[in-house]
């Protein structure tokens, strides 16, 4: 009867053992879930800044352009000074021209108003490829190297590159195969950059001199700094009329123009924009059918062609 007595007091301090760390356990289990959180630091102004930028930024490319446009009401708009396109009244200082009339019909028909944001020409379409601006425009050639990088409207009007050199040199420049030891004034970014890189790589050696805008080059054609600029045909015959000069665009022996291409000019928009090139292309055919675009012509282009 002793030795069963002593058994259950061993058995029954095993059991008060195992119930005692069992009840340790829980408790510290119990400490544990009741730490308070350790507040997390709070962002630094900075910091909520950036996050509600990336946000901003974010929600912005997940709308499309037309839906951003109509809630700021603001159309902007990248150009750069391309006379008779877009170039400022001498009297007003407003800019005016043919791309600005045109510009500011979309607008209407959008029910919004237009932020102009002048810039150097190449950096039209890296300002609507990043999203700086909605739509570029400034007589623009519609070419396959550009339309990897942007969609462009259907062409507003057509025109072209051509040579333009001094009095003297009208006899002996005919083509680009006279080129060859003379000094060539392009606009960095246009086309009339692209053509004389490519015909310099093929083996016609002439200078090339760049120049940020077509005015610039003109102007040291003048006085002859450079002997030939490649410039946009309409772009020319305005600059001709208007500083009353005696530059000569280049022709070919039966006295046609010598054009070194024909192309459209088109409003680039950023690709994949399909809602807002179409709005463009619609109010271009309005505009077209109306005979709208004629009297832009008219108005801007036309007076030039006559004198």
């Amino acid at each position: 009867m002793f030795l069963n007595v002593k058994n259950r007091k061993k058995k029954l301090r095993r059991t008060s053992a195992s119930q005692t760390w069992i009840i340790c356990f829980i408790f510290l289990l119990f400490l544990i879930a009741c730490q308070p959180e350790k507040p997390s630091e709070k962002p630094s102004y900075e910091e909520q800044a950036i996050s509600e930028n990336v946000v901003t930024a974010s929600s912005d490319v997940k709308k499309s352009s037309m839906v951003a446009i109509k809630e700021r009401g603001v159309l902007r708009v990248g150009t750069a000074i391309t006379d008779p396109f877009e170039y400022y009244d001498p009297k007003s200082g407003e800019l005016i021209g043919f791309d600005v009339d045109l510009m500011n019909r979309i607008a209407e028909d959008l029910n919004v108003r237009i932020e102009w944001t002048e810039m150097s020409f190449a950096g039209l379409l890296p300002s609507v490829q990043d999203r700086n601006v909605d739509v570029a425009i400034a007589a623009i050639y519609i070419n396959p190297d550009r339309e990897a990088e942007v969609d462009f409207s259907e062409p507003y009007i057509y025109t072209g590159l051509v040579m333009i050199v001094r009095p003297d040199l009208v006899s002996s420049v005919k083509s680009v195969e006279d080129l060859p030891g003379l000094r060539v004034g392009v606009k960095i970014g246009a086309t009339g950059s692209v053509l004389a890189q490519d015909l310099f790589v093929r083996g016609t050696r002439f200078e090339v001199i760049d120049y940020r805008d077509t005015l610039s080059s003109l102007l040291d054609l003048e006085v002859g700094r450079v002997d030939v600029v490649f410039n946009d045909y309409l772009n020319t015959l305005a600059y001709i009329k208007d500083a009353k000069s005696d530059l000569k665009i280049v022709t070919k022996m039966d006295g046609e123009v010598y054009f070194l291409s024909n192309v459209g000019l088109g409003i680039a928009v950023h690709e994949g924009e399909y809602e807002l090139l179409s709005f463009i292309n619609q109010t271009l055919d309005r505009m077209r059918m109306k005979g709208e675009l004629d009297c832009l012509s008219e108005k801007w282009i036309n007076p030039s062609i006559k004198d």
